[in-house]
């Protein structure tokens, strides 16, 4: 049942999968407290998903475009539309891996409410240290956006393929105004994509490459180009050390057709922006124990214990 006791938000984007969105729209449905909205974009003018969604979860609010838009597009859309300053984000095949996923997320925005992210763990390396973080990218298949604080970019690069680029774009351009991303490991989402998906691994491969460039063509100041060119080098290096010699020569031949058609996206950041993002990169910021926090994730069981008055509270406004 939608109640409106979180004031949160939540939507997901999704092209195709009627089984996938559906599992992920049951899960947030089932969430103790619930969202007070959940809203679903379709992409790509698919009519028919569109109508059986809207069949199916009479109480959600599913948009339709006609162009395909890609991931980052959708999220634009459903951000702008949001009725609550935050907004929970999800994949259609990712979902809250506990019941009480909106309640730690409502202690989470108290004890940090100048957060521009608010970033789920969704795999083991992720909740290897039971520690609230300042991070430098956040989750793309499970983050709450401070709606405010996503107002004052340009939104999403709408890139039908959007790996490597999205949310790694997304957060250099939030830390450049000031933003910071805060990482919880108790906030646990489930990423499961179907064991049966097909797409063409060549084709991401290479696209992923092309967005390696796009980055640092579209943020980085023009004297720092180098250092994106290291980071494409160091990518190449790795695709060929996995045997994607055919993503490569792919990626390289479509890279400049890539980097003309966003081109009107550039917005450059300051070198300090910059170069302070990359080193948060190499090391992130600790600012106090997950369980220092009531609900969250626990293993067979609930957390729900009372924090003391004033405990967990935010520092200050963001650096």
């Amino acid at each position: 049942m939608l109640c409106e006791m979180t004031r949160i938000t939540a939507i997901v984007p999704t092209h195709e999968r009627l089984d996938m969105v559906s599992r992920t729209l049951e899960r947030l449905l089932a969430c103790d407290p619930a969202p007070a909205e959940i809203l679903v974009h379709v992409d790509g003018g698919n009519a028919a998903l569109h109508a059986e969604i809207k069949a199916r979860f009479p109480g959600v609010r599913c948009m339709l475009s006609e162009k395909r838009l890609g991931p980052g597009g959708s999220r634009n859309d459903l951000i702008t539309e949001a009725a609550h300053d935050w907004v929970a984000n999800f994949d259609d095949d990712s979902y809250p891996a506990h019941r009480d996923y909106f309640a730690r997320v409502s202690e989470l925005i108290r004890a940090f409410p100048d957060a521009a992210v608010l970033s789920a763990a969704s795999h083991a390396p992720e909740w290897a240290r039971l520690v609230i973080q300042r991070i430098s990218v956040f989750s793309g298949c499970g983050c709450v956006f401070n709606k405010r604080w996503f107002a004052r970019t340009r939104g999403f690069v709408p890139l039908p393929i959007a790996y490597g680029m999205e949310e790694v774009d997304m957060s250099l351009r939030l830390h450049s105004l000031g933003g910071r991303m805060i990482h919880d490991p108790l906030l646990r989402v489930n990423h499961e994509p179907p064991l049966d998906r097909a797409r063409d691994e060549r084709m991401v491969g290479a696209v992923v490459l092309a967005n390696t460039v796009l980055l640092p063509w579209l943020r980085y100041p023009v004297w720092l180009w180098p250092v994106g060119m290291a980071q494409v080098l160091s990518k190449i290096r790795w695709m060929l050390a996995h045997g994607q010699a055919g993503a490569v020569w792919r990626g390289l031949q479509m890279t400049p057709a890539h980097l003309l058609a966003y081109g009107g996206h550039t917005g450059r950041v300051s070198a300090r922006a910059l170069l302070s993002w990359l080193r948060l990169r190499r090391a992130h910021q600790d600012l106090q124990g997950a369980n220092s926090l009531p609900h969250g994730f626990v293993e067979g069981a609930a957390r729900n214990h009372t924090r003391t008055m004033g405990e967990g509270r935010d520092a200050g406004p963001a650096s």
